[in-house]
């Protein structure tokens, strides 16, 4: 019959090629989501993009707004001390 020693030897050889075998479907499990994550960074990287034009736009449309308010006051505020 078989001895304890050879059943033994025979589940730690099933268990290391297991063990391969697992190792070998992680390391594409990681491949994988680096995959993905760069993805998301490239869509992340367009979303921002795609929100922070309209804010700039608006932004610069704000100063533009301050500073004709603010060249307008001047200009009165001169011609009030000049008379």
């Amino acid at each position: 019959m078989i001895e304890l020693k050879d059943f033994l030897t025979g589940l730690q050889v099933a268990v290391a090629v297991m063990v391969v075998v697992v190792l070998y479907h992680l390391l594409f499990v990681v491949v994988d989501l680096r995959r993905i994550l760069r993805r998301v960074s490239n869509v992340t990287e367009q979303v921002e993009d795609v929100i922070m034009k309209p804010i700039g736009m608006a932004d610069s449309l704000l100063e533009w707004l301050m500073e004709t308010v603010e060249h307008h006051a001047k200009k009165k505020h001169k011609e009030k001390h000049e008379k």
